[in-house]
């Protein structure tokens, strides 16, 4: 199995033995150990680990660094055939001044020293910016400095001080544009606050740089004399929280976690270092990557945050439409109303950026259409759904039309191709935009981007309008935003749109039986949550077909089977490609997230590209 990218990194807070070099090396090698059987490829020590760092004047004894560069030559000595890339904390002395550094080593060799530029402690010197140099040490030629940049073909990393990450000009910031990880050692002591401060700045941070960052620091070992040390780990990826422990728990523990390289790669591009602070090394292949995914991407898992993740989209997805609705200086919103997900939450969308304007629900104008394929269940949650709201409605059935429309072009009225089903999406199109003509008003899209990434839109039919406020946003959010809006008004609305929501997806184009509708979207395509799954990975984190059915095998295991899933990504793949044309052509509409499919501001890509060699990958 290839490694997708993935490398497993290991934030370590050892039990810490204050001054005892010898004791701290010990342990150290035991959580090398440990990490070894993880199959760990980074292990990060917290700050000055092999000493601890509240010893004071301790370190300007000639005796104290020499006795951590001992500890330091055992544990190198013991770890010669890991794999793994190991970086511990020590005082480095170097022609006669003292540096708060961090030892990278791996395969019994040091790669190099990484140095504090901003340490804590008046006992260490302060380099200058952009010190480097190269020395003596333990018998080899070893490299210094404090932009030092290690680097192999599997991934790069730079290495950080918690001084650093705390300074107002972020030094940190320069170097993370070398490496995917950053690796960040500390001892931060605990104050009221200081955790949930610290892990918000670590992972914005990330964020900010996207990049991946490791951060361990200093355990209860450290001296109490006027601070407590509780141990923090955490690794995160572009502002994700991989792993990490809570508020004093670390100590003692190792925290693994998989960073996505090849992502981070993908969203931003190495920078190249200057070639004097390049290290080189090498680490073999991660064998059984195990990577953080989630089943819903779109959909945040805790209750509050998914709260306040719909009430946000809702009102971008409002505001994009009151201004559009202002600019135009239309009077009316009109909008195809079916009883589907769609223009549910269209129709929700225009009655609050109505209200915005100043405008009640009354300049609002739903339509029903129905024709062959309509059920029952639909049409009674449209009109009772309009009702409830104030809005006016009207419906206007195009049966009749349609049969002339088939009459004459010579179709068969009971050939049920693609024709016959387009058709009718073409007739409701043109009632919208003649009706909103007619009303000074304008046609509001309601089309999703799960459906126009797989082009499941009728070409100058209901992939048109004159804006689209669903166009950012995916099936499975539009459907966790409407139950949003739900809980959140309660009463009759809350019953219709509850029932909207268990109401399977379907077009309603072919002809229903007995009133029921006889299609369903998902039968045909797949289920739209692994769908929307392919969308983010693919399109958000530049995922190959081969980790997307990776990705979804471990995100969907026991639900999907591999089967399945293979089958849903050539259904998404062969559609993805062949229907960019009509992306192409999409109207306006709001972002809300990270994936666009707008010809203008989010997706850039030909419409007559192949799809084969993705599918020949799958």
């Amino acid at each position: 199995m290839p490694d997708y990218g993935f490398v497993r990194v290991c934030a370590a807070v050892p039990n810490l033995s204050l001054g005892d070099c010898a004791k701290n090396a010990a342990d150290h090698l035991a959580f090398a150990r440990s990490a070894g059987r993880a199959k760990a490829q980074l292990v990060v020590f917290p700050e000055l680990s092999l000493t601890g760092a509240t010893c004071g004047d301790l370190f300007r004894q000639s005796g104290f660094p020499k006795r951590a560069l001992a500890g330091l030559k055992e544990l190198v000595g013991k770890l010669q055939k890991s794999d793994a890339v190991f970086v511990a904390g020590l005082p480095l002395a170097l022609d006669g001044r003292l540096y708060d550094s961090a030892c990278v080593f791996q395969k019994g060799k040091i790669l190099g020293f990484a140095l504090n530029s901003i340490p804590n402690d008046r006992a260490f010197n302060v380099p200058e910016k952009g010190f480097a140099g190269s020395a003596k040490i333990m018998g080899q030629t070893v490299r210094y400095g404090t932009d030092l940049v290690f680097r192999s073909e599997r991934f790069s990393f730079t290495v950080g001080f918690g001084s650093e990450l705390n300074d107002p000009l972020l030094p940190l910031s320069g170097r993370a544009a070398f490496g995917e990880i950053t690796v960040v050692m500390d001892a931060a002591p605990e104050l009221a606050g200081s955790y949930v401060k610290f892990k918000n700045v670590a992972s914005s941070l990330s964020l900010v740089w996207k990049r991946g960052l490791v951060y361990a620091s200093s355990s209860s070992g450290e001296s109490s004399t006027d601070n407590y040390y509780g141990g923090r780990a955490f690794v995160f990826e572009e502002g994700r929280l991989l792993g990490g422990t809570k508020q004093f728990q670390a100590e003692g523990t190792l925290t693994c976690s998989d960073v996505d390289c090849e992502f981070l790669r993908f969203d931003r591009p190495l920078e190249i270092p200057p070639k004097e602070n390049v290290v080189d090394f090498s680490v073999p292949e991660l064998k059984e990557p195990k990577p953080t995914v989630a089943v819903n991407p779109f959909v945040p898992d805790g209750e509050a945050e998914r709260d306040a993740r719909c009430e946000e989209i809702f009102s971008i997805q409002c505001g994009g439409l009151a201004r559009r609705l202002a600019h135009t200086k239309a009077k009316r919103a009109v909008i195809g109303v079916s009883g589907g997900l769609d223009s549910t939450l269209a129709l929700l969308v225009a009655r609050e950026a109505q209200g915005l304007r100043g405008l009640g629900p009354g300049s609002i104008l739903g339509i029903t259409m129905p024709c062959f394929g309509t059920s029952g269940r639909t049409k009674s949650n449209a009109c009772a759904l309009m009702e409830e709201l104030g809005i006016e409605f009207r419906t206007i059935d195009i049966h009749s039309s349609l049969e002339r429309h088939f009459k004459d072009i010579s179709h068969p009225k009971d050939l049920h191709d693609a024709a016959y089903e387009n058709a009718q999406a073409r007739e409701r199109t043109q009632i919208l935009m003649d009706v909103a003509n007619s009303e000074a008003g304008l046609a509001v899209g309601t089309g999703d981007l799960s459906e126009a990434a797989l082009g499941w839109a009728t070409y100058g039919g209901d992939q048109m309008a004159m804006y689209n406020v669903n166009c950012g946003i995916p099936k499975t959010l539009v459907r966790a935003v409407v139950a949003w809006y739900a809980k959140k008004v309660g009463g009759k609305i809350g019953k219709i749109l509850s029932d909207i929501i268990a109401t399977p997806i379907s077009p309603e184009l072919l002809p229903a039986v007995k009133g029921e509708a006889t299609q369903k979207t998902e039968d045909s395509v797949g289920p739209y949550e692994i769908h929307d799954f392919f969308i983010y990975h693919m399109l958000r984190r530049g995922a190959t077909p081969g980790k997307l059915l990776f990705l979804a095998n471990a995100a969907f295991a026991g639900r999907f089977s591999p089967e399945k899933i293979k089958a849903c990504l050539k259904i998404f793949l062969g559609r993805f490609f062949s229907q960019q044309f009509k992306r192409s052509c999409s109207p306006d509409g709001v972002g809300t997230g990270s994936v666009s499919l707008s010809p203008r501001a989010g997706l850039r890509m030909p419409s007559d590209i192949s799809s084969a060699p993705w599918l020949d990958e799958v």
